[in-house]
């Protein structure tokens, strides 16, 4: 029963961060329509993510993202890897910001809430550096899991592709 109530507890807490981060994404003035003539980050990404081992270089499977970029600096992560049971892992909020020319870094972190073989209860803690070029961005990425103590347990590097949501003005 303590097990159930552990998963029922962390799909609400992912539920609550995914409500946040949709509630804090801009509604006003469309952020893709804007960044397409900037090549800014701000907007919502569609990311493929090609993960490996850092020390070997051993490919892990591929997943995909879903990120948002707000005009204030703060970026709303979901994830879709098959790494994470359902609710294991919440929402990952963090920031952003603007580098030079067309190139961005940023920083987040998520909760993994239960244990799982491979996996300890802790946090994990995303840095990637983007390049954009309009609608399209590359990726070069890195990620740490650390466990309740901050203790770091894993490395990950990977790189991707993203491409950014269309604009939906004008749409039925």
């Amino acid at each position: 029963m303590n097990s159930l109530l552990r998963r029922i507890s962390s799909v609400v807490v992912v539920l609550v961060l995914v409500g946040a981060g949709a509630f804090l994404q801009p509604f006003g003035e469309s952020a893709a329509a804007k960044s397409n003539r900037d090549s800014s980050l701000e907007g919502t990404w569609r990311v493929e993510i090609s993960p490996r081992n850092c020390q070997t270089g051993a490919p892990i499977p591929p997943f995909s993202f879903l990120l948002s970029f707000a005009q204030d600096g703060t970026l709303t992560e979901v994830m879709n890897s098959p790494a994470f049971l359902p609710g294991q892992r919440t929402t990952g909020l963090g920031v952003w910001s603007h580098t030079h020319g067309n190139t961005y870094k940023t920083l987040w972190e998520a909760f993994i809430l239960v244990d799982s073989p491979g996996l300890q209860r802790g946090r994990q803690r995303l840095k990637w550096d983007f390049k954009v070029d309009g609608d399209q961005a590359t990726i070069d990425a890195t990620s740490q899991f650390l466990d309740i103590n901050g203790n770091a347990l894993a490395n990950t590097c990977a790189n991707g592709t993203a491409t950014r949501f269309a604009d939906v003005q004008g749409e039925d």
